[in-house]
């Protein structure tokens, strides 16, 4: 019993030719090589534009001369309709230049209808070729789609961010955040309350991307209604922790750096709930505090333990550094971390400059030291000199 032979593919043909006789034989040869041709034959302007808005072609084969028309006159109606299918010339004489000038106007192949050997294999070809620009042009639409999504996405994390530093006598402060990916899961804030006081916030939700923006998002609208409540400065974070519990559900946690000033009296009130430390560099650049972590993270610690706020009064010619994760592990291409000690190096260093110039340099160097690796994770920095 011999075996059953492979089923026929499918294959809708446009044929542009006005002998009968060749395009059965071209049909014939199509059907010998393993496909199942359903064919139309055309050989007018008209019939072909007809043929093209009635039906979805799989390969178009075309003969060069013809008492009416001529494969230069359809690859022109073909290509302009702008629709990708593999054009073919099978002509009986049809010159080199000639052939070479319909190569370059966009035909994939020409075949001399003496000579039909490679119909078959240039069919397969040319089908699998289109097949593939076809996916290469879906694939080039969902990256422009997601390129754009992300663009507004940043766009609008952007907005989230203080306009510009507040404005203090005697203070001189700023804010900075670069993300990894088009959206970046770190946070600052400064939040203005009546009495004059002011809410210096530096946050990081782990990972980056859209979902962890989309956390900071809430901690921040969290922080600011809360903030201008008038609450117990410890209340207002424990509240946030409690409702970000079940944004943030098993897989994500915020570390904070929450605090407090008072610019009459320089009294600075603070939480770092699992954010690296802060710090205060004395005028001269000795490090005269670091702001460890206090608690656990937002999400981690489920139990909601009391949060306790430490206090400490900042002097003529403090300069207060908080920063995310981000910079410091900052690695270059050894696998080499940046390190605190290079944050705090670089910070003495320029202490002179203004606020934003120091973030600025500060980040600078992270990036370089980085190069040309990617940015593993969002950097962020606040400065405040007093």
């Amino acid at each position: 019993m011999s075996p059953e032979s492979p089923p026929k593919k499918p294959l809708n043909v446009l044929i542009v030719e006005d002998s009968e006789t060749d395009a059965l034989l071209l049909t014939e040869q199509l059907r010998a090589g393993g496909y199942d041709p359903q064919t139309r034959c055309v050989d007018t302007a008209e019939g072909l534009t007809d043929a093209l808005q009635t039906k979805s072609w799989d390969i178009i084969f075309s003969d060069h001369n013809m008492p009416q028309f001529s494969s230069t006159e359809a690859l022109e109606i073909v290509r302009s309709s702008a629709i990708d299918v593999p054009f073919i010339i099978v002509s009986g004489a049809i010159g080199e230049e000639a052939a070479v000038a319909a190569m370059k106007a966009g035909a994939q192949d020409y075949l001399m209808k003496g000579n039909m050997a490679r119909l078959v294999a240039a069919t397969a070809r040319e089908l699998h070729d289109a097949q593939e620009r076809r996916a290469r042009r879906v694939a080039e639409r969902a990256l422009l789609a997601q390129e754009e999504e992300f663009r507004l996405a940043r766009e609008i994390q952007q907005r989230l961010f203080p306009d510009g530093p507040p404005k203090l006598p005697e203070f001189d402060i700023a804010g900075a955040s670069l993300p990894a990916a088009a959206t970046g899961g770190d946070y600052f804030d400064f939040i203005s309350t009546r009495s004059g006081e002011l809410f210096v916030v530096v946050g990081d939700v782990t990972g980056h991307g859209i979902g962890p923006a989309l956390l900071m998002a809430d901690a921040r609208a969290y922080l600011r209604a809360l903030a201008v409540s008038g609450q117990r400065f410890e209340d207002i974070l424990e509240r946030v922790r409690s409702l970000m519990i079940e944004d943030l559900g098993l897989d994500h946690f915020i570390t904070l750096f929450f605090a407090k000033l008072d610019p009459a009296t320089g009294l600075w009130t603070y939480i770092n709930a699992g954010h690296p430390p802060g710090y205060i560099l004395a005028p001269d650049g000795t490090v005269k505090t670091e702001m460890m972590p206090g608690t656990a993270a937002l999400g981690i610690d489920r139990e909601e333990t009391p949060l306790e706020a430490k206090e400490l009064t900042l002097e003529k010619g403090d300069l207060l550094l908080l920063i995310s994760d981000g910079i410091p592990e900052a690695r270059n291409h050894a696998g080499e971390e940046f390190m605190e000690e290079r944050v705090i190096e670089i910070v003495q260093r320029e202490r002179e400059k203004s606020s934003a110039e120091i973030i600025k340099i500060l980040m600078d160097e992270a990036r370089r030291f980085a190069q040309p690796s990617q940015l593993q994770d969002d950097m962020t920095a606040v400065v405040l000199k007093l």
